[in-house]
């Protein structure tokens, strides 16, 4: 296990965004005892204009943050920074304005909070990243750890720069991790300890025999039409089946697909549970397709119980073909059954527990895996086997391998380096 390990953590969301992985990792890290300085996303690519909220929200906490040093704490031993940063790569000079200014930032908030020879922690893969290790490692910093879910090439114009920074990324960890196999068999030529752990769930955020307190489903502050539910509707008091969907409305999810789908199914309910991240185009009119807006993540479990059927309804892409949705072990250890598109790793994953539907991304075959999912048994048996399937991806036991293999990785280095240091000073006399 590691322990007393101060590490810097440069995640690719922010602190209070979408509950994943980043933050799963980040609070067991630090309750195993280290300390976590957690700097939130700066990015692969340049902001659009639906990124203009989030943009706002950065600009906000970080000015929030100024007379505390630059640094807030969010948990014990976690504390986050918001730097404001130019987009990665692009001109020299933008690259040289992180250099002069986003990374003072970090490197003097971890020496404020006293972080003696960090170990860095990444998810990114960017320029600015790079920089930062190549300071901490001639500072005498021991490990570096990168954990990929995402190919980061289809979300960049700068593709070149992007495959020679991670390249050099991935050849100087001391451990990496990735999401799914096919991003392992891109790494494994360039570092032979590369290990494959999909996002998990935290099971007990997700009790499968909990009581639904929460019925409702609160308005998104995006504007009320008449076919949203507000805080006096109920979720279980919506037209049935719910069909639901939980997770960010971002240009991954296939809004036509969900929208043609409405428009079949007009007594059908479709809850969608997220924030958005895109334009919705005609699907938010639907007199029967209900938006939440984004819901903290203590809540998800409410909204999941009422749903008859969750689904993943992804386009299937370039990008989509390394994602592995977390929303699937979440469903699961509620025991709902899931419709998913036939995603690689989804499918490589039913291939394996054979307790999803997988289908094309077209209407009719969507749908009619819908309607076999909702003719599917209702018995505890069925519901536990699917709770046993989530068991699998349970991040306390993940956590813990990958944390073991760290330890092993660390420690092997630091042997090695005792050797090497036994045998300059046996040569020196």
């Amino acid at each position: 296990m590691i322990t007393g390990r101060d590490i810097i953590y440069l995640s690719s969301i922010e602190w209070n965004f979408l509950w994943q992985g980043h933050q799963e990792i980040a609070l067991r890290l630090a309750g195993a005892g280290n300390r976590v300085l957690y700097v939130e996303n700066t990015g692969v690519r340049s902001p659009g204009v639906h990124d203009a909220g989030r943009v706002a929200l950065r600009l906000k906490r970080w000015a929030g943050v100024l007379n505390s040093e630059g640094v807030r704490e969010v948990a014990p031993n976690i504390y986050v920074c918001s730097p404001v940063v130019l987009p990665p790569f692009g001109p020299r000079w933008r690259r040289e304005a992180n250099r002069r200014f986003f990374l003072p930032v970090i490197l003097r908030t971890a020496a404020k909070l006293g972080l003696r020879d960090p170990m860095i922690w990444t998810y990114l893969p960017n320029d600015t990243t790079l920089e930062l290790i190549r300071i901490q490692r001639k500072r005498g910093s021991r490990g570096l750890v990168y954990y990929c879910v995402a190919d980061f090439t289809q979300l960049t114009p700068y593709v070149e720069q992007l495959e020679a920074t991670e390249t050099e990324l991935v050849a100087n960890c001391d451990v990496v991790f990735t999401s799914c196999m096919e991003l392992n068999r891109k790494f494994q030529p360039l570092n032979q300890n590369c290990h494959v752990f999909p996002f998990g769930v935290n099971l007990d955020a997700f009790p499968c025999n909990g009581s639904n307190a929460f019925r409702t489903v609160q308005p998104n502050g995006h504007g009320k039409p008449s076919h949203q539910v507000t805080r006096s509707d109920s979720i279980a008091d919506l037209p049935k089946p719910v069909i639901g969907y939980v997770g960010g409305m971002h240009r991954h999810v296939d809004f036509g697909l969900v929208k043609e789908m409405a428009i079949r199914r007009p007594d059908w309910s479709w809850v969608c549970v997220g924030a958005l991240q895109a334009a919705l185009g005609d699907l938010a009119g639907l007199p029967n397709v209900h938006l939440t807006g984004e819901r903290p993540h203590a809540e998800l479990a409410n909204y999941v119980r009422e749903f008859d059927v969750c689904i993943v309804p992804y386009v299937n892409s370039a990008y989509t073909a390394t994602v592995v949705p977390t929303k699937i072990n979440e469903y699961l250890a509620l025991g709902k059954p899931v419709v998913s598109t036939a995603l690689p790793p989804v499918c490589e994953f039913n291939n394996e527990h054979k307790v999803l539907i997988t289908t094309d991304a077209r209407p009719d075959s969507f749908l009619e895996a819908i309607a076999e999912a909702l003719a599917m048994p209702r018995d505890e048996e069925t519901r536990l086997r699917r709770r046993r399937v989530a068991e699998l991806g349970d991040w306390g036991a993940r956590f813990n391998k990958m944390s073991k293999l760290i330890s092993e990785s660390l420690d092997g280095a630091e042997a090695a380096d005792a050797i090497d240091s036994g045998i300059a000073v046996g040569v020196g006399r």
